[in-house]
């Protein structure tokens, strides 16, 4: 058989490593929406100039490595290839990523699934199509030397959390038969000083952004992942208005193809993809060797679970089923109000994307 890169050059190679390789897993099925694309046929009605369709994602933080991937996908004529002008803008603590795509002013943002329930108690009218990280990398992080082990740790202990995450963590420890007034929750936020000041016993943020420069700055940290105490996730949840979805299918199929390149190019070449980032799309001062850590921690939370059977950025019901479940058990749903599980997701996407790989 021939060599696939024969005649090809570098940046050709490239694109064609990324499109086949850990992405290209196939799933069987494609929905109601991709049949309906499939009938409409061409692209949608509002590309511009030289058939390019404008996309505005508004990321959920700052440009890094978090969102390598994209940058990749960009680095690599993923979107040029699919006609699709992609535009990145850096979110930041005060962004409302939901409400700038709800209200048309983003074309895609990310999320997670307590923040897609929000949505829908709220009347949003936003759907998940797509998950980077297929297990979410929120975690308690304490010191090595006092580590969190599980729930009964906390009992006695001072955890920083942002409210949303508060709410969980005390349904789960009822849920174990321990009183959520027996730990001593404090608000914070991304910033891990207060645990390296000892100030807390430990606090909550995205292990693969904290650990790097925890370590980095020679505090040894411990993880408790919170799939690991009952909240399974799915971190960087590719989020959109479900009518723009289903009025330019075939954008967003496009849009998913050219990520799930970008980010197996970089599950494939972490330290590569950490410099191209750091060099070309990351915001001024990012130190490439926080990045590199990052970007090399980060394959175990992407290529996880159903990614490594199903593709990349592959979304699924299970872990929606049991965010709504325990967010019923912490009161943000309110008794009596029902929230069905189709209405937070669809498989339609990323598995036309998965089967025209």
């Amino acid at each position: 058989m021939a060599n696939p890169f024969f005649r090809l050059n570098r940046r050709d190679a490239m694109r064609r490593l990324a499109l086949t390789g850990l992405g290209a897993a196939c799933a069987a099925g494609t929905g109601a929406l991709w049949l309906r694309a499939a009938q409409q046929g061409a692209f949608s009605s509002q590309t511009g100039p030289g058939g390019f369709f404008r996309i505005d994602h508004q990321l959920g933080w700052t440009k890094g490595v978090q969102f390598g991937g994209n940058f990749i996908a960009q680095e690599l004529g993923l979107f040029e290839r699919e006609k699709l002008d992609v535009r990145f803008t850096a979110g930041g603590p005060g962004t409302d990523y939901r409400t700038l795509v709800s209200s048309g002013r983003a074309f895609v943002s990310e999320s997670n699934p307590p923040g897609m329930i929000e949505a829908a108690l709220n009347g949003q009218p936003l759907v998940a199509f797509a998950a980077v990280f297929q297990r979410d990398p929120g975690a308690i992080i304490s010191a090595a030397d006092r580590p969190i082990n599980s729930l009964r740790d906390m009992i006695g202990k001072t955890i920083g959390l942002p409210n949303s995450i508060r709410g969980q963590v005390s349904a789960l420890l009822r849920r174990a038969g321990m009183d959520p007034a027996s730990v001593r929750f404090v608000p914070v936020g991304t910033d891990p000083s207060m645990l390296a000041a000892r100030q807390v016993d430990a606090y909550f943020n995205w292990s693969t952004t904290a650990i790097p420069a925890l370590k980095l700055s020679g505090f040894n940290p411990h993880v408790l992942l919170m799939s690991d105490i009952g909240v399974p996730g799915y971190g960087e949840l590719l989020i959109a208005r479900r009518d723009r979805l289903e009025q330019d299918f075939d954008v967003f199929v496009r849009y998913t193809r050219a990520l799930i390149g970008g980010w197996g190019w970089m599950v494939e070449n972490p330290r590569e993809a950490a410099r191209i980032v750091v060099e070309n799309y990351a915001e001024a001062g990012r130190d490439l060797r926080e990045q590199t850590l990052q970007a090399e921690m980060m394959r175990g939370y992407i290529a996880h679970g159903d990614a490594l059977t199903e593709g990349l950025l592959w979304v699924g019901p299970d872990v929606f089923e049991e965010n709504i479940r325990l967010a019923h058990e912490a009161g943000t749903i309110p008794a009596g109000r029902k929230i069905d599980v189709e209405s937070l997701f669809t498989q339609d996407v990323i598995k036309a994307a998965h089967a025209s790989l």
